[in-house]
């Protein structure tokens, strides 16, 4: 059987692609989300070479980029909006609601409540870097 993974970020609360970068431009926001800031960004590529996951890519315009879970949806508070659309596109538009976002802080939320009541796995667990996504099994 072939497991079909996507390649994104795993949003760290240790990432090493942060600790590689020379600039500063690879950075953890306040909440946890692992961030690039284009403008610092030199294209040096060593944030892509330490991810283990592979989830950094060379954008267009010479920066690294990666996913950013939306951020652009974020309300002013950093809050997201489920019932108003502003949710990060990957689980707004997966049509068997495989990919389910949520604030792993809150034992109320959905996400919490999956995996409590589901086995999952976070991937490359023994590098330490603490990845925040999660796969049910």
């Amino acid at each position: 059987q072939q497991e079909i993974l996507s390649e994104r970020c795993n949003h760290c609360s240790h990432p090493p692609c942060v600790h590689a970068c020379p600039t500063g431009a690879s950075h953890v926001r306040e909440g946890g989300t692992v961030l690039v800031d284009g403008n610092k960004c030199t294209g040096c590529k060593a944030c892509i070479a330490s991810c283990p996951y592979g989830a950094r890519y060379v954008h267009p315009q010479g920066y690294v980029d990666k996913c950013t879970f939306c951020l652009h949806l974020q309300d002013e508070n950093g809050e997201y909006d489920r019932d108003a659309g502003r949710w990060p596109a990957c689980a707004k538009t997966c049509p068997g609601h495989a990919i389910i976002f949520g604030d792993l802080d809150d034992p109320d939320s959905e996400v919490s409540t999956i995996l409590r009541e589901r086995n999952a796995v976070r991937l490359k667990e023994a590098l330490g870097t603490e990845p925040s996504v999660y796969y049910l099994l």
